[in-house]
């Protein structure tokens, strides 16, 4: 029973947190300043994260070398994700969003491959292939010509290769100093990243403190249902597998409570597709 209710919250924070991004951004005048308001998300998420010592205990080991720089690559590469997928988003429908934004996973994998030393087999191969079809199918309206998009799609593909790379070094730093220690150090690392392109891009934010105190709250529960259900399942494969299928679910309730219902049958073919090829890559 308990497992269950773990999977229910995770597939309704990982539905309601992306909707509500959409859905505020849509909202919202231009950009809305995006890298400011994404630093502002993040610190939330990282301050609610210092609960996270009560549920497991923050050890610290490793080289301080090593440790700083993997910090390093999360907060370079994650402010890059964050800040991209923010700027675009009121551009980009939200199931596309988290379709796009799967591109993580080939990431991870090649850099698990050269970098970790783990093994690329030919399912995944395939499965690489089977999620950048469907993304190729689902995102008709940003084509520019057979392979070429526009610039707020390739920015959520930009999103999800810099999410690819952060979470190879986050991987890296939860085994190196433990799950507690390593997810801190790369939040904040991340909020840190953020910091420095608020500074550069304008600290300025057209987004209110409520807005901004609900989108981190709603990330962060996002973030965590997550740990949860991985806890409570004790199987990361089995979890990886069933929570896949949320890029079907995104799309379903995006058409519902959005009303991003253009070319749905299309969506729904596209993230089938998508689901058996990121099945494939678990």
């Amino acid at each position: 029973m308990l497992l269950i209710i773990c999977y229910l919250f995770y597939f309704a924070a990982a539905t309601i947190s992306p909707l509500q991004r959409r859905k505020l951004s849509l909202a919202s005048h231009g950009s809305g300043y995006a890298p400011a308001f994404a630093f502002r998300v993040s610190i939330v998420v990282a301050c609610l994260g210092l609960l996270l010592p009560f549920f497991s205990v923050a050890e610290f080991k490793g080289e301080p070398l090593k440790l700083f720089l993997l910090a390093l690559t999360c907060g370079v590469f994650g402010a890059m994700s964050i800040s991209s997928q923010y700027w675009a988003q009121k551009h980009v429908e939200a199931g596309l969003t988290t379709l796009a934004g799967n591109v993580y996973t080939p990431v991870t994998i090649i850099l698990a491959t050269f970098v970790l030393g783990e093994g690329l087999t030919l399912m995944q191969v395939a499965g690489t292939t089977l999620l950048l079809a469907s993304i190729v199918t689902v995102s008709k309206k940003h084509h520019l010509g057979k392979l070429r998009f526009d610039r707020y799609f390739m920015a959520m593909i930009l999103s999800g290769i810099a999410l690819g790379i952060a979470l190879t070094a986050e991987r890296a730093l939860l085994n190196t100093t433990g799950f507690t220690t390593g997810t801190l150090l790369s939040w904040w690392s991340q909020v840190i990243g953020l910091g420095f392109a608020a500074l550069w891009y304008g600290t300025k934010t057209t987004f209110t403190t409520k807005e901004t105190l609900v989108t981190g709250g709603l990330r962060f529960l996002q973030l965590f249902s997550w740990v949860l259900l991985v806890y409570a399942a004790g199987n990361l494969s089995v979890v990886s597998a069933i929570t896949t299928f949320k890029v079907v679910v995104i799309f379903v309730f995006a058409a519902i409570f959005l009303h991003e219902r253009e070319d749905l049958t299309r969506k729904i073919i596209g993230s089938a597709i998508a689901v058996g090829g990121l099945l494939l890559m678990k």
